[in-house]
């Protein structure tokens, strides 16, 4: 019969393999594996063992509904996962500052910018406390702070953020990183806003073969970068490859998150609207629809990606 400290251990490996998967886009097994760590917890008693379980086990289940665009799910999820890392951690651990930023992520996606703040500046105020913070925490959290301010449309507050996380993770990971490379994504589009179109696209596509290379092309990040270069070409006026780049994201997010996931609301939008300047409304009509019918009841109700969504739908439909 396993002991407690067996359990405990498999329930750490368990945990650390969920995670690794979300790494790697494989959210439905990070779910799946969420879920066994949850149900090995729930047989420990209670005591710092148990909590600890339950805090990986929530955070994986979390992370698994947010990539997949299921947003109140993983609030909820991130919500239970809380009061289990501070008793089992401490209120100031890095656990808990991690469980903040997930928070964080997780409200931007709902459009609630002002919670979405407040849980990251409570990441920050426990990360900058800690005398042997991780740099790639700190990272972690100034790439979503910029990330959050860029969803503001506040660009200049959104680009010193996002050149810090970058900065940080290409000093203590390397440029060619994973995660290093994200960071060059994000603050591309982000000089995007500002008007540095033509520095903002020969940043992603000199990034996006090693993103490729290192990720696969088919992780659901290689399809953020596409997506951003392809607004990119897009307002330069090349509406064809724009159109291919928007299809090859739907295509890998419908592979790897579900054709019934949230996060494929933003390229679909973003598709119709090169079918509606192409004349090809009908298209646009039903790419708009989907992903108004994929992001009502998902998110608040005035957020800004809906917002868009309905604008654009009206003009198409007006235009019959």
């Amino acid at each position: 019969m396993p002991t407690a400290r067996s359990v405990a251990d498999e329930i750490e490996d368990l945990a650390a393999a969920a995670m690794d998967a979300a790494d790697l886009g494989r959210f439905a097994q990070t779910e799946r594996l969420g879920r066994r760590v949850l149900r090995r917890a729930e047989q420990l008693a209670e005591g710092k063992d148990r909590q600890r379980g339950l805090a990986r086990a929530f955070r994986a289940i979390g992370t698994a509904h947010r990539a997949r665009g299921r947003y109140r799910e993983a609030e909820d999820a991130f919500e239970r996962a809380m009061p289990s890392a501070v008793a089992a951690f401490g209120p100031t651990s890095v656990e808990v500052a991690e469980i903040h930023n997930d928070l964080g992520m997780t409200f931007k996606y709902l459009g609630r910018f002002a919670e979405a703040e407040e849980a990251y500046e409570q990441a920050r105020r426990i990360l900058e406390g800690l005398a042997d913070a991780d740099p790639e925490d700190l990272a972690a959290l100034f790439h979503n702070l910029g990330g959050l301010a860029h969803a503001r449309r506040d660009f200049a507050a959104a680009e010193p953020l996002a050149r810090r996380a970058f900065e940080i993770r290409s000093s203590h990971l390397g440029p060619r990183a994973p995660a290093t490379l994200l960071d060059r994504s994000a603050h591309a589009a982000i000089l995007a806003g500002l008007g540095l179109a033509e520095e903002a696209e020969a940043s992603i596509r000199g990034l996006l073969t090693d993103l490729e290379t290192v990720l696969g092309v088919d992780h659901p990040e290689v399809a953020v970068a596409l997506n951003n270069l392809a607004a990119l070409v897009q307002a330069r006026g090349s509406s064809a490859e724009a159109e291919l780049l928007y299809r090859r994201v739907i295509a890998i997010k419908e592979s790897r998150l579900g054709a019934s996931s949230t996060a494929l609301a933003v390229p679909l939008n973003n598709l119709g609207t090169v079918l509606r300047a192409a004349g090809r409304t009908d298209e646009a009509e039903v790419v708009f629809e989907r992903a108004l019918e994929l992001l009502e009841g998902s998110v608040d109700v005035d957020h800004p990606n809906l917002r868009a969504v309905r604008r654009n739908l009206a003009a198409v439909r007006s235009a019959d």
